[in-house]
């Protein structure tokens, strides 16, 4: 996951990070004010901007995607390329398709290629592989079968990712009965940064007690930059440590991982050249 193991080190200094924290920036929608319930992904409001942060639905075959939940989030970085977390799309015999905004308003594009980072492991190697078990070099880009023409790509970050309430998180929610995903965020808060090995990670807080939910498909979505007008792609998130027992619980999650853009520069640009 590129996550730090549990550490007292590592606790202590999220324990009061945390507790210092940020005050929320998030401006909700009339329909998200005051909103407290559990059903609201990471308590933000409904999200309209940097379109190109969109998501992956997973299924047997395009005519048998399950639209009922996000895989996982995903965002363009070319017209025919988008950036995801690696562990997403391991399973060889799913399809997937990449779309943007609520789930069903966009068109969707099929992925056709699949390319894990180099030192991701899917599988573990060994009786102890520590790469694995804390999923590092969690990224991948994929290769759609056509070029996007709905969306904007987003730019990479091209510095090491700010400390600060500067960035955005971009996540889903099923809403509704059945339930449709939307697209939602919230102001939230880079808290440091730090290399295990060479894979690249920084801790993310959102703001406002607002939660990342693994179970809502937002491993491999975004965080982007609030600042200077641009769609910039400052990370992607791949999981936390303590989500079997946080997740979707608000102000209670530590160690968010993510995977910095701008330390996976060379691998992603070098997968946008590839692609015609």
């Amino acid at each position: 996951m590129g996550l730090l193991s549990v550490s007292v080190v590592g606790l202590a200094l999220v324990g009061a990070l945390g507790a210092a924290g940020c005050a929320s920036e998030s401006t909700p929608d009339a329909e998200d004010e005051g909103a407290t319930s559990e059903d609201q992904l990471v308590g933000g409001a409904r999200e309209q901007r940097w379109a190109g942060s969109g998501y992956l639905l997973r299924g047997g075959s395009m005519d048998r995607l399950d639209a009922s939940k996000v895989a996982c989030g995903a965002t363009l970085i070319a017209p025919r390329v988008v950036v995801t977390a690696a562990h997403c799309v391991v399973d060889a015999s799913a399809t997937f398709a990449f779309g943007s905004g609520d789930v069903g308003s966009s068109p969707l594009v099929r992925v056709v290629e699949r390319h894990a980072h180099p030192e991701f492991h899917p599988e573990a190697q060994g009786s102890f592989d520590l790469t694995h078990a804390l999923r590092k070099f969690d990224v991948a880009y994929l290769v759609l079968e056509r070029a996007v023409d709905f969306a904007a790509p987003a730019e990479l970050i091209a510095e090491k990712p700010p400390v600060g309430c500067n960035v955005q998180a971009i996540g889903f929610r099923g809403e509704g009965n059945p339930a449709r995903p939307v697209r939602k965020s919230t102001t939230a808060c880079v808290l440091f940064r730090v290399n295990l090995g060479t894979d690249p990670i920084f801790e993310v807080h959102p703001t406002g007690g607002s939660a990342l939910c693994h179970a809502d498909g937002d491993e491999g979505s975004p965080v982007v930059s609030r600042e200077g007008g641009k769609h910039v792609l400052v990370g992607i998130y791949v999981g936390s440590v303590t989500q079997g027992f946080t997740d979707c619980r608000k102000g209670t999650q530590f160690l968010n991982g993510y995977e910095s853009m701008f330390g996976y520069g060379d691998f992603l640009r070098a997968g946008i050249g590839r692609v015609k």
